[in-house]
């Protein structure tokens, strides 16, 4: 298993690859020391916490719930879900609550993941900084060589992956390594669940 403990991660996947499937994995390993940030309503409430957002394309509102975790000391992991909505490919600059925490991290003892579903549509610096990539089969022509050039052979590893294996990377890039599926029991639900706030975390803006 790989050690996400005050490092960085990202997991990239197309619709239904696995990759919420794969993050509620990780989740459930930190239990009720993970906060998700739950973007379009479909982790389950436990074991870890999930915030839904008033407004899921809100900058605002995200980076006011990234400094209250920052400031609590409760998590030791955050994962954010469709992150490229906030943390577009550059030239956009990361949000400060972002770059803050992607470069304290380890000062504020939290291990971040986020999540999106293209290489080429993540903030380069999240992606370039990260000590783990997890990937699920790519197709698109940019993300290969995108992913070719962050490794050899990564992206061409990548294209031909099954459904629902996974590449894990880690700092190592070319010491990337083939995972096989997360067990089903970890797939998240897909219908909106009900909405709760995790403790010590207010309603957003």
């Amino acid at each position: 298993m790989w050690d996400l403990n005050n490092k960085t991660a990202v997991l990239f996947g197309l619709a239904d690859s696995g990759k919420s499937t794969l993050a509620n994995f990780i989740g459930a390993q930190y239990g009720s020391s993970c906060l998700v940030y739950d973007t379009l309503n479909e982790y389950p409430d436990e074991p870890f916490d999930s915030y839904v957002p008033n407004d899921r394309t809100s900058i605002p509102e995200m980076e006011k719930i990234l400094r209250q975790v920052m400031a609590s000391g409760k998590y030791r992991l955050l994962i954010g879900d469709e992150w490229n909505r906030f943390c577009p490919s550059k030239p956009a600059p990361l949000p400060q609550a972002v770059a803050d925490l992607n470069d304290w991290h380890a000062h504020y003892e939290i291990a971040t993941l986020y999540i999106c579903r293209r290489p080429v549509q993540l903030n380069q610096d999240l992606t370039d900084l990260a000590n783990y990539l997890f990937v699920f089969n790519m197709t698109g022509k940019h993300d290969i060589d995108y992913l070719n050039d962050i490794a050899t052979g990564l992206g061409d590893a990548v294209e031909k992956l099954p459904p629902y294996h996974f590449v894990v990377a880690p700092p190592r890039r070319k010491d990337f390594v083939i995972m096989h599926p997360v067990p089903k029991t970890f797939a998240t639900n897909k219908t909106a669940h009900a909405i709760t706030k995790a403790p010590g975390v207010t309603e957003g803006v």
